[in-house]
Formats: C-alpha cells, sequence, structure tokens
C-alpha cells in the first residue's frame, strides 16, 4: 500500500540522483565524495528555497520587539481577564502582520525533508548492502538485486539496483552513508567494520549536538541585544536541545548526521551574516545602543550593532583659570572725627 509520503521520498531521491550524476564525471561514480556531497548540497538547496522565509522570520521579530512596550501595556490593563488579554495581543499582532509562529516555521518546514531523508537512507540501509550475496562489492549487490529476491521486489522511489547498491556501499571517514551508531552490525554487509562505524558516528553526533548548542547560543545573544529575548523558555532550549538531538543521533544514519550538521552550519552563518548586516531593534522601535567595549577607541561599536562611526573628536579646551586675590575691604572713614573705626578683634 502506497504511504502518503511517498511523493516526497521520490523528490528527495531523484535531487539526490540529479546532484550525484552531476559530480560522478569529477568524483566518480562509486565514491563517498560524490555521494556525501550530494546530501551536503541537498541541505544548502533546501535552506536556500528557506531563506525568503528566514528574511520574514526576522521581520516578525522586530515587528514583536517594536510592539514589545504595547503588549506590556495589554498585560497590565488586563492582569486579571487572561483571555481578554490573549484576545487583544493576538489582535494586536494581526494589526500589525506580525505571527509569533513565524519563529518555528523554517524549523517546522524542514522536517518533512528530514524525515523523507531518514526513510530513503532507512531504506538504503536495508537494501543496499550484499543482501544475501555470496561475494562483497557493488557489482555482486547489484547482481543480487536483480534477481528480484523476497522482501525486495522491484526498486522504489525512483532508484533502480546499481544507484540503490552504489549509495549502500559509499563512505565517509568509512562510514557507510545508510548506516549509524544503532546499525553498526550491518556494517560487515557494506564492506566497513562496526567499530569505525560506531566511533565516526559518535563524533558526528558531538559535532551536531554543539552545532545546535551554538546556534541556539548566538540566536539568544542576538535576542537579548534587540530586548526580545525570552530567558526563561530560551535558556531551556539552550541546555535541553542539544542533549536530546544527541540522543536521537544515535538513531540517525551517517548521512542524516551530515544534513543535520550541514544545516547547523548554514544557521551559524545566516545569524552571523543578519547580525552584521542589521542592526538590533529595541523596545519601542528604537536601535539598541551598541554596548562600548572596555578599552575600545572611541567610536567603534562591537560586532552586531549598528555602523561603526568615524573618530569623536576631540573635546574643546577648558577655559583658563583666573585668580583672583581676595583683599579685604577697609571701613571708610568717619566724617566726624575722620578715622577709620576699629575692626572687631583688632589690638587696639
Amino acid at each position: 500500500m502506497p504511504h502518503v509520503l511517498n511523493p516526497l521520498y521520490v523528490v528527495v531521491t531523484k535531487v539526490i540522483l540529479a546532484i550525484h550524476s552531476v559530480l560522478t564525471p569529477l568524483f566518480g561514480k562509486t565514491s563517498g565524495v560524490s555521494w556525501g556531497l550530494s546530501l551536503l548540497l541537498l541541505t544548502v538547496l533546501v535552506r536556500i528555497l528557506l531563506f525568503p522565509i528566514f528574511v520574514k522570520q526576522i521581520k516578525t521579530q522586530r515587528a514583536m520587539s517594536e510592539l514589545a512596550p504595547k503588549v506590556k501595556e495589554l498585560q497590565v490593563k488586563y492582569k486579571k481577564d487572561r483571555e481578554r488579554m490573549n484576545q487583544e495581543v493576538m489582535a494586536l499582532y494581526k494589526e500589525h502582520n506580525a505571527n509569533p509562529l513565524m519563529g518555528c516555521l523554517p524549523l517546522l518546514l524542514q522536517m518533512p525533508v528530514f524525515y523523507a531523508l531518514f526513510h530513503v537512507l532507512r531504506y538504503i540501509a536495508e537494501h543496499g548492502g550484499q543482501a544475501g550475496a555470496t561475494s562483497k562489492g557493488v557489482a555482486a549487490c547489484t547482481a543480487y538485486l536483480q534477481t528480484k529476491p523476497k522482501g525486495f521486489g522491484t526498486a522504489k522511489y525512483g532508484w533502480s539496483p546499481d544507484t540503490l547498491c552504489t549509495a549502500g556501499h559509499a563512505k565517509v571517514f568509512g562510514v557507510p552513508l545508510a548506516l549509524g551508531f544503532k546499525t553498526a552490525s550491518k556494517a560487515l554487509s557494506f564492506g566497513a567494520e562496526p567499530s569505525t562505524v560506531r566511533i565516526v558516528t559518535v563524533i558526528a553526533i558531538l559535532v551536531m549536538a554543539s552545532t545546535t548548542f551554538l546556534t541556539q547560543r548566538q540566536l539568544i545573544a542576538r535576542n537579548a541585544a534587540s530586548g526580545t529575548a525570552m530567558p526563561s523558555q530560551q535558556r531551556i532550549m539552550l541546555y535541553v536541545l542539544p542533549p536530546m538531538f544527541a540522543l536521537f543521533g544515535l538513531n540517525f544514519q551517517m548521512g542524516v548526521l551530515i544534513y543535520w550538521v550541514t544545516t547547523n552550519v548554514w544557521s551559524l552563518g545566516q545569524q552571523h551574516f543578519v547580525i552584521k548586516a542589521m542592526p538590533h531593534i529595541a523596545p519601542g522601535g528604537a536601535p539598541a545602543a551598541p554596548t562600548v567595549t572596555k578599552g575600545a577607541p572611541p567610536g567603534d561599536t562591537p560586532s552586531g550593532g549598528a555602523k561603526k562611526r568615524g573618530p569623536t573628536p576631540p573635546a574643546p579646551p577648558p577655559p583658563p583659570v583666573q585668580i583672583r586675590r581676595q583683599q579685604a575691604t577697609r571701613p571708610p572713614r568717619s566724617k566726624r572725627t575722620g578715622t577709620r573705626p576699629q575692626r572687631p578683634g583688632s589690638p587696639r
């Protein structure tokens, strides 16, 4: 019975095969470099297609930053009526075309592609090894699948026995793309060592978790500077998401790990570009004041702030200090006697 996601599996497969056909003259048909770069370029293609949505996400964050004071006023005004408060806040967002869900949209749109790649690589793992062939190698695997053994029938999603076995035996750092930590026991069928599969996939899982942490920390720093941070929620994501991905990574194939590490590195670069190119917006719509680094020369601003200004002109010199000598005033002479009256406390 065809699965509802079969069309997506077919699209992902055809994109991978199309990229591989372009790279084959450069690196060879069976090279792990060809297949590894095919997955990497698939990731880059997905992220390029999602870039307009990422720009909308940034605009939404800015709009919400400008609306932050008004939202706070509504929260104070309707603090005893939470339902009315939520209605007024959503009406305010709708009036200014600010959608809070836009922040999660790029990740949500990636999930179908991520699952489709996971499923396609699992299909390669099931049928792209020796699968009962009497000898090792791509030729033996292809000849065996062409006999349409039980449980295989015909190749699905646009694969052929040849491309299926070629992809199954392709290795990156000695690990077949279709295998992962929990499927390392199948490594011998793909001409690899189980210990190598486990060691390399653990390293890839740690890299994936680390880049996830760096991506979240960079986003928190940006939101904190623009005044839109939600410390409790985002700090939970900062310290919970990386361990969760590391745990789930034990089930991921090497190809999926390549996809996820690539998308994390892309996110780091993309966020860095946005932070450098666009100034932060403080609550109320005013540009956030740049923080001056101690010891930095005048006029410099930290990375991520507004454009650097020129050197500050020197301050005008202070006016010269005039010293005036204070002399005691002498009392006037008496008109009757012609003598001056004696000061109090002076000797007679």
